[in-house]
């Protein structure tokens, strides 16, 4: 429900001005994702979790031309990430399926762009939501272990670790731009 900037008296969707107090309204920002109106104030979407407003800057969105599946993207340092698993057909896959799982243009991310992303994770206390994980996750990097293991990164309430998993393991995908202007 949206309020007024000034009272905070609820707003039916669209108002032009208050009925309370008369204060004419902005028009609220949209969820770039899934189109929802936001609170003026609000960070992330109560729908589907985007962010908007002035942080929506970081954010964008990748259609991947094989099924036409719509992802949302941020930019984190120098590097723009999928900010969600990628599901081209299925949520989990083995090490050799996570090999060639990205769209064109993409790359599963090697062990250190999951090590520089992780390690500024502690900085940011809306990483979890802002990346668009979950408390709990298993992902893919590019290196093995040896012939029959892979290595992985995991998500739990204690932080981040990295194991090595056996390659027929079914884990989720993320992916890394190749290169971008940024």
């Amino acid at each position: 429900m949206l309020k007024c900037t000034q009272c905070e008296q609820k707003l039916k969707s669209g108002s032009k001005f208050c009925f309370v107090c008369g204060v004419e309204q902005k028009p609220a920002p949209k969820c770039i994702k899934c189109g929802t109106e936001c609170e003026h104030k609000a960070k992330f979407c109560s729908e589907c979790g985007s962010v908007v407003g002035a942080n929506a800057s970081l954010f964008g969105e990748f259609v991947d031309n094989r099924d036409g599946a719509r992802y949302r993207t941020v930019k984190i340092d120098s590097k723009i990430w999928l900010a969600e698993n990628l599901n081209y057909g299925k949520s989990y896959y083995s090490f050799q399926e996570a090999m060639t799982a990205c769209p064109e243009g993409w790359h599963l991310p090697s062990f250190r762009e999951w090590y520089e992303l992780l390690s500024n994770a502690g900085k940011n206390s809306n990483f979890h939501q802002i990346f668009g994980i979950s408390k709990n996750g298993n992902w893919w990097c590019t290196e093995e272990d040896c012939t029959d293991r892979g290595y992985s990164w995991h998500s739990s309430n204690n932080g981040f670790f990295y194991n090595n998993s056996h390659k027929l393991c079914l884990l989720e995908v993320r992916c890394v731009r190749d290169c971008c202007e940024c």
